[in-house]
């Protein structure tokens, strides 16, 4: 070929007095050929793997960077799961796709660029409808950034903008929300319309008050990625319509049933897509326990308290057993005095092999070294409201017991996940508060 020839004519020696300093420098020059032809082409990949919906999440995040910050987002919640991502990118192309005017609304993924990847379902989810990762607007590109504060905010799967992680000015720019957890009425003022339903997933709420509604401004190839990616969210998120286990509601059942329409996808096409993502979202027999805290996380101020949850799919009998006590305890102490939180809580959820794979909930909360914070009287309260029974994690008496994962405890409701888990730490917390204060 031609590229062999002119590698070739590079290095032949034609000459005695060819030096070792050119041959070495013909080296160099072919292996930067080599490597720049190696990008073109990868990048011919992406760029013919990319749909339209990939497309417009590139030139959404571009459009972004452009007018730095002064334009209309699309927020979902800090912990990035697939429910949130979804909703957040399906509602901004559907919105800017249907606008009269040449308005974009960007889609914000609340977590930082190198944590998309402690989340392997939201990233085969993506890349399964063409959009790419590094395309995607992150929360340490809009974070500190010398940006305006956006036009009009709308919130999804969370109904309160972390004072947190962004800034202030954003809360008054908060003018839609569409979530499925309980109210914490942080927007009740000014002209933010709500729609709050407590179901399995907010994907449903979406593709009802967007998606269908708005269906006439999608190609096929627009409506078939959009709905591939909620459907996605809508299993996941009940474990395929499991209502014993889940808040999965009638809203949830006939969502899925318009979604796997638009596919031409039967139960079982949908069974696969959810087999997939759960493998996927539940692999996490690598992570370390930093890993585990940051892959899932949310975090609110609770009266005078600062509380984390952070959710995962591994017993804490087999965290335990992986890692050592003390870099359990130094992770966990690193990751709340990062977060300045009082208590941080580990939610758990999986199949236990050991009970049949039944479906099985833990929790377990710790504290700071030199916080005060009683996480047994804590528990006791929760225990008041959703039943729960201490265990101990590490049956070894050989082995030095975890500090952080001392007050674990088995859930009795499996169906007690952090949506509603955290309306009573909330009662809880505020209670200690007034306690405290008297």
């Amino acid at each position: 070929t031609t590229t062999n020839a002119r590698a070739h004519d590079l290095t032949r020696t034609t000459t005695t007095t060819t030096t070792s300093s050119q041959r070495r420098d013909a080296i160099v020059m072919r292996a930067a050929r080599h490597r720049d032809e190696h990008r073109r082409a990868a990048t011919t990949v992406r760029d013919a793997a990319r749909t339209a919906l990939g497309t417009f999440v590139r030139e959404a995040r571009e459009a972004y960077v452009a007018a730095r910050g002064d334009v209309h987002v699309v927020v979902g919640n800090e912990a990035c799961d697939l429910d949130s991502v979804a909703c957040a990118v399906a509602y901004a192309y559907v919105e800017s796709a249907s606008s009269a005017s040449s308005s974009m609304v960007v889609p914000i993924v609340s977590c930082a660029r190198e944590d998309i990847y402690l989340r392997p379902d939201v990233v085969y989810a993506l890349r399964e409808v063409g959009v790419e990762i590094e395309d995607v607007l992150y929360l340490d590109d809009v974070v500190g950034a010398d940006v305006a504060t956006p036009k009009s905010i709308c919130l999804v799967d969370h109904n309160a903008l972390s004072a947190r992680i962004f800034p202030r000015a954003w809360g008054g720019r908060v003018r839609r929300i569409i979530d499925h957890h309980e109210d914490a009425r942080a927007h009740d003022q000014g002209e933010c319309v709500k729609v709050i339903e407590l179901i399995g997933s907010c994907a449903s709420l979406v593709h009802r008050d967007v998606v269908a509604a708005k269906r006439e401004a999608l190609d096929a190839s627009g409506a078939r990625d959009v709905a591939r990616l909620l459907l996605g969210a809508v299993v996941l998120d009940t474990r395929l319509l499991d209502a014993s286990t889940t808040r999965a509601s009638a809203i949830d059942f006939e969502t899925a049933d318009a979604l796997r329409a638009t596919l031409d996808w039967d139960e079982d096409a949908a069974r696969r897509e959810y087999e997939t993502l759960s493998a996927a979202r539940h692999d996490q027999s690598a992570f370390t326990c930093a890993q585990l805290l940051a892959k899932d996380y949310k975090q609110w101020t609770m009266g005078a308290y600062e509380i984390g949850v952070a959710s995962f799919g591994v017993r804490l009998q087999d965290l335990a057993a992986r890692q050592d006590a003390s870099s359990i305890d130094a992770e966990c102490d690193a990751f709340m005095a990062s977060r300045r939180v009082h208590a941080l809580f580990m939610m758990t959820s999986f199949e236990d092999a050991d009970a049949g794979g039944a479906y099985t909930r833990q929790i377990a909360v710790t504290r700071p070294v030199e916080g005060a914070l009683d996480c047994a009287d804590v528990m006791r309260r929760v225990n008041e409201r959703t039943p729960v029974a201490a265990f101990d994690v590490d049956s070894n008496a050989s082995t030095k017991a975890s500090r952080a994962l001392r007050a674990s405890y088995a859930m009795a409701d499996v169906k007690a996940s952090r949506k509603k888990v955290q309306p009573i730490l909330v009662d809880v917390f505020t209670a200690l508060s007034a306690e405290t204060r008297s």
